[in-house]
């Protein structure tokens, strides 16, 4: 999701990095996975959640196409141009990625607040607006300790859906956890004052994020969604999602049809659009970009299916369940986790996920200024977590591409033969 949140894009925290089916934590793992604590396996399985929602709504993946189209535009640019000037901002020129940046920004709500909240306040009307402009709810609050009512106290959108269920779902793991109640807690808020018969029902709120994401204005769906559980009451948050896959319909390409049905022809153009980015055909993500569709033609949802009829904190269910389904590409602090071999072409994951790595180092690199051009992998390789000894060097810093020694930065632009281009870092 940086690609679209300008501010931070140069930041480094707990992220899944959208495309490049990557998660990165900031801190030491454990591994293997079944010898995390509580508090780690938390913060693992969150950042999952963000992998899971990319992967698996419909906004999700229309985000990771988004991605994929940046990267192309940048790619192509670079081949076709001798002389690169950075920072590199070819978005702006583009109206396609523009009109959807623009959007993002609109519906993607609060990631803070800077008040003490006690209560809250929904307006119909703000809803309605919300949903007219394409914009985050508003909500009001009330901070009774400082004497204060503040009309625009947050704005209810994508960030709180995604980072409330994700929150939501780690509580499961770590009942010690603690986070800032904008965005994580959001949903709960919300529940309380709108639906306080299930604002204890963390399976019921979950469901509900999840099945906000299947729509391009998450946070005015969920306002939506909510009222649709109302009246079916008799349905837990699982089957809920069943029927609004099956009874929701989309228009794609100029046709309409069932939730799941759209899901999964998109799902096919990422497919393509990750192929056409890095070059190559794939072998081990066609494997779980088609597990995922076949978990959406059958109208089910594996991670539904585990929390309301299994344990979700157990994390044995991680590597018989999840891995097996989702696949998964872990960058932390002190290791990183390749995908798995699969049974097609065993060494295809490792090049597949390289490529798709390469590229993001390849973007970030060409859009950053003057004050921070360091290799986003400066950091892994000084710790020589894949050769005998360190083998940075000053180039390593600024001017990547005069490197000589091979590393994941100099051989991806090999790969793409824009390495002998000329680099100009103007700001």
């Amino acid at each position: 999701m940086a690609l679209f949140d300008i501010d931070i894009l140069e930041s480094r925290v707990s992220k899944y990095e959208t495309n490049h089916i990557h998660m990165v934590v900031d801190g030491d793992i454990t591994y293997p996975i079944t010898n995390m604590d509580n508090q780690q396996y938390g913060t693992f399985f969150h950042e999952y959640i963000h992998y899971m929602q990319h992967m698996t709504t419909l906004f999700g993946v229309k985000i990771c196409a988004m991605y994929n189209k940046m990267f192309i535009l940048y790619r192509d640019y670079i081949i076709n141009n001798e002389t690169i000037k950075l920072p590199l901002e070819l978005w702006k020129n583009h109206e396609g990625l523009m009109k959807f940046i623009d959007f993002f920004k609109g519906e993607k709500g609060s990631r803070t607040c800077n008040y003490n909240i006690d209560a809250i306040e929904i307006s119909d009307k703000e809803i309605s607006d919300a949903k007219k402009n394409k914009k985050a709810v508003k909500i009001g609050i009330y901070d009774f300790e400082n004497g204060l009512a503040i009309e625009n106290g947050f704005y209810f959108g994508y960030m709180c859906i995604i980072e409330s269920m994700a929150h939501l779902i780690q509580s499961f793991i770590n009942d010690k956890l603690y986070h800032a109640t904008i965005p994580y807690c959001s949903v709960e808020l919300i529940c309380k004052s709108i639906y306080s018969e299930i604002s204890n029902d963390k399976k019921m709120m979950i469901s509900l994020c999840f099945c906000s994401l299947m729509f391009d204005n998450s946070g005015v769906a969920f306002f939506d969604l909510v009222e649709l559980s109302k009246k079916n009451q008799s349905l837990n948050g699982y089957e809920l999602y069943k029927k609004i896959l099956k009874d929701k319909s989309v228009t794609h390409m100029g046709k309409e049809m069932p939730m799941y049905r759209a899901l999964c022809l998109f799902l096919d153009d990422l497919k393509k659009s990750i192929s056409s980015a890095i070059g190559c055909k794939l072998y081990y993500y066609e494997e779980v970009i088609e597990n995922c569709k076949n978990e959406i033609r059958s109208g089910n949802c594996v991670l539904l299916d585990v929390l309301y009829h299994a344990d979700i904190s157990n994390k044995n269910m991680f590597s018989s369940v999840f891995e097996k389904v989702y696949g998964y590409f872990i960058e932390a602090n002190n290791l990183t986790i390749m995908p798995m071999n699969n049974s097609k072409e065993p060494p295809k994951p490792y090049i597949e996920t390289a490529s798709m790595i390469g590229l993001e180092l390849i973007f970030k690199r060409m859009k950053s200024y003057s004050n921070n051009t360091k290799c986003e992998w400066f950091k892994i390789c000084s710790k020589a977590q894949y050769t005998p000894d360190d083998k940075t060097s000053e180039e390593c810093l600024c001017n990547q591409w005069q490197k000589n020694e091979r590393c994941i930065m100099t051989e991806v632009l090999r790969y793409f033969k824009i390495k002998d281009k000329e680099y100009i870092q103007e700001k």
